[in-house]
């Protein structure tokens, strides 16, 4: 009889355990973060919003996994009182920290806002980097060329790869850095928590191409720069693919790309400056004019594009131009053979409608 009980002890001892670890498991599931990609998500709280209203929001915002279980925890941090407010929320947050963020009562005042423009190349984001942080140009700058730092990069990313190494390029990098407006706690942020902000927003940005990008005859690099060179050559969708057309001609036929935004990026200068003829003639892996540079990409992007552009790098308009001019308005001519384009240059600066930089 003692031998009965004991086996029954035993199995209920065991039951016990079992549902003891599934209820451990299914509570560190709902604890944990919806997705571990990056959501950012304003989420506003207001007057008279009960604590159903804010669980089913949350829940509908994909903030969090289970109703039920948000405001038990959050009874259980005494929170069942939250300030009507605007937050900053993400859905790679945990429920722990998404509860001690509405906690907190609102947005951080200490919060920045940096916004990155297209077609900034790196300088320009040190720039735009060191004039909203504490982090000076020179940090920005290093970190962009830190080896221990693009390891990590290239492990973690699956559109950086070992070509950001090459030993000639400028800053490696230039061009996966996606540009747009950023959130960060305050101006202490380090230079690496924004870059990988942005490399986290490029990968989201990115992914729905990530088949055609694969499938391309040119690499996730190559293709990077082709679009990083398109845009800064066009201004909108049209243009880009057309001119993106044209380059892919003149790859094809084994030209020189002769992009006068790659030959100031060679040598450093901004589009707005004034460059000498030994300058566009200067010999540099980023210099598309010089005969050394036919048939070839630069070594790597000129800045940082928009998804217009990696699309029109991707999905190039089918044509048999291989030259292009714009006007001052932004407008593009294409031309077959070089006599016609010289002629268009002449016919747009007669009519005043010639770029002087």
């Amino acid at each position: 009889m003692e031998s009965k009980n004991y086996k029954i002890r035993n199995i209920l001892l065991s039951v016990i355990l079992a549902i003891n670890i599934v209820i451990i498991a299914l509570l560190l599931y709902f604890l944990s973060p919806v997705t571990i990609k990056s959501n950012s998500v304003d989420f506003i709280i207001s007057e008279g919003d009960s604590i159903d209203e804010i669980a089913h929001n949350l829940k509908k915002e994909g903030l969090i996994k289970n109703e039920n279980i948000f405001k038990a925890y959050l009874t259980l941090k005494k929170g069942r009182y939250l300030y009507a407010a605007k937050y900053h929320l993400n859905s790679n947050q945990s429920l722990n920290k998404i509860v001690k963020t509405l906690k907190q009562g609102g947005v951080n005042p200490d919060e920045i806002t940096i916004t990155f423009k297209e077609g900034l190349n790196m300088k320009k984001v040190a720039q735009v980097i060191s004039e909203n942080t504490n982090n000076s140009y020179e940090d920005v700058l290093n970190k962009a060329n830190d080896s221990t730092y693009l390891k990590t990069v290239i492990n973690k990313y699956w559109f950086v790869t070992k070509d950001i190494e090459n030993k000639d390029i400028y800053y490696k990098l230039e061009g996966y850095l996606f540009p747009d407006s950023y959130n960060f706690s305050s101006k202490d942020v380090d230079v690496e928590t924004i870059f990988n902000n942005m490399l986290d927003h490029m990968n989201i940005k990115i992914s729905p191409y990530k088949e055609s990008i694969e499938k391309n005859k040119y690499s996730t690099h190559q293709l990077f720069t082709m679009a990083s060179i398109v845009e800064l050559e066009a201004i909108d969708k049209t243009s880009r693919k057309d001119v993106s057309g044209v380059f892919y001609n003149r790859l094809n036929s084994g030209m020189t790309l002769g992009s006068d935004v790659t030959s100031y990026y060679g040598v450093g200068k901004e589009m707005t400056s004034d460059i000498t003829q030994s300058e566009l003639d200067n010999i540099n892996p980023y210099n598309t004019r010089v005969a050394s540079m036919a048939g070839k990409l630069p070594v790597s992007p000129i800045c940082n594009f928009s998804i217009e552009s990696l699309d029109a790098a991707l999905n190039p308009n089918k044509h048999d131009y291989l030259y292009f001019v714009a006007d001052k308005n932004g407008k593009i001519y294409m031309t077959k053979d070089f006599a016609t384009h010289e002629k268009v240059i002449a016919d747009l600066k007669s009519k005043g409608l010639w770029l002087e930089w």
